[in-house]
């Protein structure tokens, strides 16, 4: 029974085989005005416009189809293109800070090259409280870096900061110029007068000169005096940006713009040496 299916279906396919040689033979040799040509045109001309009219109901389910395929690529051409702006603003960002620690580092070798007769040690800044009531950073470093209270303190330029006022074994409390209770013998570069330089709170600096009588101009600049024996002296400290009228006590309003960016400090200098030779004077601690 399966022998005599199998041996049918070898005539079939025996068969089919002729016949399309056959109809092969036949169409190629046949004028193109034949049957074989004919019924080709013929059906040509029937199924044409079936495909035309299958095309266009299909077209909008072709172009949507193609469009949520490219809607895909496009997204996640979107989500590369996304992380590598991320990758690239996050290196922008370092190469900035290496840029800025670079110049920091180069402004603070070219003042220490100024001035051999200062020990200076750099330290990170890692706190700040610039309020109304305290005008304080924190340095991560202290005792056991060799600092101690009433050290100055210098920006990356040189320009006076402040004083270290308290300090623990691996961190520094500094009191920034502009704090209330802070005040530095000061002296005009111009002609020398000497004065000392007091914190307002918010920002503010005033020089109080010794010689109300002495010559003082906007553009002024002010340096430490030295006196007191907590700060060097020759350290720039600002620059007079207002002169007021004598206030109520007499003294000359004097207003100073700090040279430091107190507001921009992430790492500072410390003079280690020369080191203080006493505490502040009853004129340098602000009363």
């Amino acid at each position: 029974m399966i022998e005599r299916q199998n041996r049918r279906q070898r005539i079939l396919i025996i068969t089919l085989v002729v016949i399309c040689v056959l109809l092969v033979t036949v169409y190629s040799r046949e004028s193109k005005d034949g049957l074989f040509h004919r019924l080709q045109r013929f059906s040509l001309d029937v199924v044409s416009p079936l495909q035309k009219g299958m095309s266009t109901v299909l077209s909008p389910v072709k172009d949507g189809i193609g469009y949520l395929v490219d809607l895909g690529k496009a997204r996640g051409e979107r989500d590369r293109l996304r992380e590598e702006v991320e990758e690239l603003q996050d290196q922008m960002d370092e190469t900035k800070e290496l840029e800025l620690e670079n110049e920091q580092l180069r402004q603070m070798i070219a003042y220490q090259e100024s001035r051999p007769d200062l020990q200076l040690r750099a330290f990170d800044v890692i706190g700040a409280n610039p309020d109304v009531w305290e005008q304080t950073i924190q340095i991560g470093a202290g005792y056991s870096d060799g600092l101690q209270e009433y050290m100055a303190v210098l920006s990356e330029d040189g320009s006076l900061v402040g004083r270290i006022i308290l300090c623990t074994s691996e961190a520094s409390l500094v009191q920034l110029i502009t704090d209330e209770k802070s005040s530095v013998g000061a002296m005009l570069q111009e002609n020398a007068e000497m004065g000392v330089v007091k914190g307002e709170g918010g920002g503010g600096v005033r020089l109080e000169l010794l010689n109300q009588d002495a010559e003082v101009s906007t553009g002024d600049e002010v340096f430490t005096s030295g006196l007191g024996g907590t700060c060097p002296s020759g350290i720039p400290i600002g620059t007079v940006t207002e002169i007021s009228e004598r206030r109520a006590d007499l003294s000359v309003g004097i207003v100073i713009e700090p040279r430091a960016r107190l507001t921009r400090l992430n790492r500072v200098m410390v003079v280690v040496s020369p080191q203080p030779t006493n505490m502040p004077t009853v004129a340098e601690a602000g009363g």
